[in-house]
């Protein structure tokens, strides 16, 4: 079986050379496409990202999982993320924070001590600096073929800005760590969050941090496993909840210790998180870059056996194709005109979508006073107490949020039949010279050296499903928008360089919080009314600002789709009028040279049918590697030892050191 890398490997050199024949054969709309997708190919990463409550070891547990003992993620117990941080792999080590600047986004470097000024709630108290994403690039061989791991803020926070860059990245999540510790089991906003976060990303490990600190952490195990069971339904035997030490892994590095390493059960968690990224990457970063290629084969197979069919026919038949092909390049040109109907529907869905979403705006706003009110009924003067005020500021931003991503799932369900309709309506969901032959009542015939390519059933993905879905849209705007609703449309592009649009926080928009909780702390004994007061503000402030991102994020889908459509409709004339030249050269052969291009077009057919045949042994493979055996996958050097120990295999480093005597007593227990 082959490794990940020997498919990769493939895929690329497929890639480039369906590009080289895309241009030696005159299509070179379907060559530059291929050039897009294999610039796409060469930027994809796999997304692991680590999510949960503030203060569960997130931190501390990706520090240990990378085997870096000089923190990459600062882990003080007294430090509290606050902005999404993505480590990839770099030849040299580079960290740059990305930083909002007057509508734009400006990068400054920065060096590993400094991290934590910029991505902590202790060296950059509300996120003051503006920024928006720490994108470090490190010569760690763990991230080297395309893996990045991602910090996240914590959700559950009074602050409603680490909540949202929290919830804004979960569509990039290709695997999702959702971490907590053996201090508590499972909140009811961690399950909150969770399940939305299951919506996006079903590739989820659980690890349990701070094993060290609670003798009876199986307790917390057995209990989050329940749970989680009853929130997301998923078989038990499939739920991989792992308890670890992460300071035992990053001391047993630091000391070179396999049995502290063994203590701290991180062999456990890197097999589980390293066997489901071997499993899948193959289906994240190779298989769709493949399939989309494919289709521009068969394009270029399609155009070629209707040229070679036609020739085999009287030439009244072709020019009557090339009229039928012209009549349809008006037709998606009258598409363009800015009365078109489709734009007029595009913007009558919009404004409807807006309205629909202030409806639902005003009931988060109803829900979020209604829960004030039932407090200020039910707790009476114990209200005014600054944690009983801050923990229902915390469980009504709680509200906002999540009702903002109700908000944001209908919209993604509308949008997704809205595209597919104006595809239909606009006949971009079909091939288009099949469907010209078909009007011409042009029957293929069999016999012959060259016929229409014949479509597996997986080209099923190419010629409907793909095409018409959200995410299809050449790797546009369109897809990051849905893909990260909080953040992008208001906080902007963020990561550009790697082609990749990443969700993040509002930016303030909901930073009314800490204003709230400033104002009521001025007052020595505040009264109900002050402190009811003072809450209504900041439901107000926050709906307002809510309703308003709501509003700019429908306005920014309209823009991104109507420019997508008229790429999209630009693209098919380009291909229709490659079409037609190829078509009219024939038209005016003679009667002499007509068995000479046919025997071109013999030869053209059988080089793309090749390309064809080799793309689908390449997805057979990856489908044979995906259910087969994992690979052996790479890990820490500890890991490596270990299994070796278990195994009998002979030690392979040279000097193994001894547990200290009191090495029990020092890390409790392990």
């Amino acid at each position: 079986m082959k490794s990940f890398f020997e498919l990769k490997h493939q895929a690329g050199r497929l890639l480039k050379q369906w590009e080289k024949l895309a241009l030696n054969l005159g299509y070179e709309t379907s060559a530059q496409t291929l050039k897009e997708i294999y610039q796409e190919f060469e930027k994809k990463e796999l997304m692991v990202v680590a999510a949960g409550e503030a203060r569960r070891g997130k931190s501390t547990l990706l520090n240990a999982l990378l085997g870096e003992t000089q923190p990459l993620f600062p882990e003080d117990i007294n430090v509290c993320t606050n902005v999404v941080t993505v480590a990839r792999y770099g030849r040299e080590e580079k960290i740059e924070a990305w930083l909002e600047d007057g509508g734009s986004v400006k990068k400054e470097s920065i060096s590993r001590s400094d991290i934590e000024n910029y991505v902590s709630e202790k060296g950059n108290k509300n996120n003051y600096k503006n920024v928006k994403l720490l994108n470090i690039s490190i010569p760690n061989e763990l991230l080297k073929e395309g893996v990045a791991f991602v910090d996240t803020p914590g959700v559950g926070s009074l602050n409603i800005s680490h909540a949202e860059a929290a919830y804004g990245f979960l569509p990039n999540a290709d695997m999702l760590l959702f971490v907590t510790d053996t201090y508590s089991g499972l909140t009811e906003t961690e399950l909150g969050f969770l399940k939305r976060g299951y919506q996006y990303c079903k590739n989820v490990i659980f690890p349990v941090t701070k094993k060290d600190a609670n003798p009876d952490y199986s307790l917390i195990v057995e209990d989050n496993r329940e749970k989680i069971r009853r929130k997301l339904g998923i078989p038990e035997e499939e739920l991989q909840i792992i308890p670890v030490s992460s300071k035992a892994k990053l001391r047993s590095l630091v000391q070179n210790n396999t049995v502290m390493y063994e203590n701290s059960n991180f062999l456990r968690l890197e097999e589980a998180l390293w066997g489901m990224i071997a499993k899948n990457r193959a289906q994240i970063l190779i298989l769709p870059f493949l399939l989309r290629g494919k289709e521009e084969l068969l394009k270029m197979a399609d155009s070629i056996a209707a040229q070679y069919q036609l020739l085999n026919t009287d030439q009244d038949k072709m020019k009557k194709l090339v009229d039928s092909l012209k009549k349809e390049i008006r037709r998606l040109e009258d598409f363009q005109q800015d009365g078109a109907k489709w734009r007029n529907q595009l913007n009558y869905f919009c404004t409807t979508l807006t309205s629909e979403s202030n409806g639902k705006v005003q009931e988060i706003a109803a829900g979020a006073r209604n829960l004030l009110d039932a407090n200020v009924t039910q707790r009476r003067t114990e209200i005014c107490q600054e944690s009983v005020y801050t923990q229902i500021l915390s469980e009504i931003n709680n509200k906002i949020i999540c009702g903002l991503l109700d908000i944001k799932k209908v919209l993604e369900g509308k949008l997704k039949a809205e595209i597919a309709d104006i595809m239909i309506s606009l006949g971009l969901d079909v091939q288009v010279n099949q469907d010209a032959l078909d009007e011409l009542d042009f029957v293929p015939d069999d016999s012959l050296q060259v016929v229409f390519p014949k479509k597996k059933a997986t080209d099923r993905i190419l010629s409907g499903g793909r095409k018409i879905g959200i995410n299809s849209m050449a790797g546009t705007a369109v897809g990051s928008i849905l893909g990260g609703i909080i953040g992008f449309c208001l906080g902007g592009p963020v990561a550009v360089e790697t082609g990749r649009l990443i969700g993040g926080a509002l930016g303030g928009v909901f930073g009314t919080t800490k204003g709230c909780v400033d104002s009521l702390k001025k007052y020595d004994d505040p009264d109900i009314g002050v402190v009811n007061r003072a809450i209504s503000g900041h439901i107000s402030s926050s709906i307002t600002a809510l309703n308003t991102s709501v509003v700019n994020v429908i306005a920014q889908i309209r823009m991104s789709l109507s420019t997508e459509f008229e790429r999209m409709l630009k693209k098919r004339v380009r291909e229709i009028q490659e079409n037609i030249g190829k078509l009219q050269k024939n038209i005016n052969l003679a009667k002499a040279d007509i068995p000479g291009k046919m025997s071109e077009l013999k030869k053209q057919s059988d080089a793309v049918n090749r390309q064809i045949a080799d793309e689908e042994s390449l997805e057979d493979l990856i489908t044979e590697f995906t259910k087969g055996a994992i690979e052996t996958v790479l890990l820490p050097e500890h890991s490596r030892e270990e299994k070796e120990e278990k195994s009998g295999a002979a030690y392979s480093r040279e000097e193994r050191t001894a547990p200290a005597s009191n090495e029990e007593i020092e890390y409790g227990f392990l």
